[in-house]
């Protein structure tokens, strides 16, 4: 049986949910049991590949996910009930809950397209439809709000609900009218490289402001109704020692000029074999085995890129963030100068996902496959932790 690492977490005071591969687990918070699983299911019922996208209803109820196999299901948190299953026009890229019936999937052709929790008839249908500003036709009736030239990285409703701001691989970030997506606002544009996290919380300093982050090296401060750059709040420094996670170097494939090289028939060349009559073996046997996931310092590189940041409600402004392959969570809190001391809270392994409680505390998920951090251990007497509080 394949066994799947987690790659969301979904936290609430009685009910929790964790997603492995195709799977979803409804866990008891206070005790930790696993109450529902989808591994328990008919095949049918479950993904055809890993779940990439899932988003949970404000009120807790409702889990939409998404994957590889472009279909957008939503189910029922208490006993996993599968409620429907709706075909997606292209494999989605994010997926958030607008409202308590609303649901907005953002695609690889960089579309928006609105769902009803519950399909109605025009979304049951399995005639295709188009929408005369829509880039491909929507098999579930799924009504556009907007579209980016560049491919969607994440997006957010206002809590007001009159505002949709979106980001792109190009380094934009749009804020538009909801659900009247044509009808721009304003664009906030200053990073170099993609955006892929907001902070959805618009108190922590005042309602007009946005944080948002991604590969640069620093979290950008935003007024996002005049889109005006306030503050960057440099992070790399503070986060750099804690990446774990590196990523094998690039390699350019270039010809040797000391290769012998003979001409053949119809012009073609050929790289002479070696004396013994031997075919030349593939240069990649010439590089050391290492153990999946790791790679020797000297073939790898470091990547900054922000995976997620968030605000804490009740310790306002308190900002949190997490950075990919890093093994630590970062906060800071932040005054009308704009001051920021961050601090860290060290785990040793890499941190896949964490969620906030209403009281400030941390849930976060960890990657407990992961050698740890500098030789040392998070092992209980029970095994690995995967999930940890804060």
């Amino acid at each position: 049986m394949s066994r799947y690492p987690y790659t969301h977490l979904f936290w609430q005071s009685e009910h929790s949910i964790v997603i492995a591969g195709p799977h979803i687990q409804v866990l008891d918070t206070n005790t930790g049991d696993v109450l529902h699983s989808t591994a328990k299911c008919q095949e049918d019922r479950i993904t055809s590949g890993p779940i990439r996208c899932a988003a949970l209803s404000d009120c807790g109820k409702f889990l939409a996910t998404s994957g590889d196999d472009k279909k957008l299901k939503t189910w029922k948190v208490d006993d996993l009930k599968l409620l429907s299953s709706r075909v997606l026009p292209k494999k989605p890229t994010y997926i958030i809950f607008a409202d308590k019936k609303d649901i907005l999937v953002a695609d690889k052709f960089s579309d928006i397209f609105h769902y009803q929790l519950h399909p109605g008839s025009n979304e049951s249908s399995s005639g295709y439809t188009c929408d005369a500003l829509s880039s491909h036709e929507n098999p579930s009736g799924g009504e556009l709000i907007l579209g980016h030239a560049s491919l969607l990285t994440t997006f957010l409703v206002t809590a007001d609900g009159q505002y949709i701001m979106t980001a792109n691989r190009d380094e934009h970030i749009r804020v538009s009218w909801y659900p009247q997506g044509y009808t721009i606002k304003s664009y906030c544009l200053s990073h170099q490289k993609c955006e892929i996290c907001f902070c959805n919380s618009y108190s922590f300093v005042s309602p007009g402001m946005l944080i948002s982050g991604g590969g640069d090296s620093v979290l950008k401060l935003w007024d996002w109704m005049n889109g005006e750059l306030l503050h960057d709040i440099d992070v790399f420094s503070a986060v750099q020692p804690f990446i774990a996670v590196r990523v094998p170097k690039k390699k350019r494939e270039r010809k040797d000029e000391d290769d012998d090289i003979e001409p053949t028939e119809g012009n073609a060349k050929k790289k002479r074999s070696t004396d013994d009559g031997d075919v030349d073996k593939s240069q990649d046997s010439a590089v050391p085995e290492g153990q999946p996931g790791e790679a020797s310092t000297e073939d790898s590189e470091v990547v900054f890129v922000v995976h997620r940041v968030a605000s804490i409600p009740s310790l306002a402004p308190r900002i949190m963030f997490s950075e990919v392959g890093a093994t630590a969570i970062f906060w800071f809190s932040m005054d009308n100068n704009y001051e920021t001391c961050i601090r860290h809270e060290p785990f040793h392994k890499p941190i896949i996902d964490f969620t906030l409680e209403d009281d400030g505390s941390v849930w976060v998920l960890l990657d407990a496959d992961q050698s740890s951090q500098g030789g040392q251990s998070c092992k209980d007497e029970g095994g690995d932790s995967n999930l940890v509080e804060v």
